[in-house]
């Protein structure tokens, strides 16, 4: 039988009573811009699910060349509109949403200062 390297744990490190929390990207991590939300309540009592959408004009469906190469487009096809490209659907129990709603209010008050801090200073 192998033994297994035993892994030392920093603990000794860590002061009594404390809980170090490490930030790990996932692979699927990545920016998002959110134009809206869409969402409401969950299947799943007690869950809110809000998907996050950002606006795009449509790109066309169909674009047709002549045999230059050159678009003819009055053959183009392009929906009217815009399209709300849904990018996540982020599903939270109920007190994971009121944490989010507490940290949206605090950041957009802290944001909000900095903006009107900032906009003084260009008037001066």
């Amino acid at each position: 039988m192998v033994e297994e390297p035993k892994i030392k744990a920093q603990q000794s490190e860590v002061p009594t009573g404390e809980l170090p929390i490490y930030y790990v990207k996932s692979n699927y991590y990545r920016v998002i811009h959110v134009d809206g939300i869409y969402g409401g309540g969950s299947p799943t009592v007690g869950n809110i699910m809000m998907t996050v959408f950002n606006h795009k004009i449509p790109l066309p469906e169909k674009a047709v060349n002549d045999a230059q190469g050159k678009e003819i487009r009055e053959k183009r096809v392009v929906k009217y509109g815009l399209e709300n490209e849904l990018e996540a659907s982020l599903v939270m129990d109920l007190n994971t949403a009121k944490v989010l709603h507490q940290w949206l209010g605090d950041t957009i008050k802290i944001t909000e200062a900095s903006v009107q801090q900032f906009q003084l200073k260009q008037q001066k």
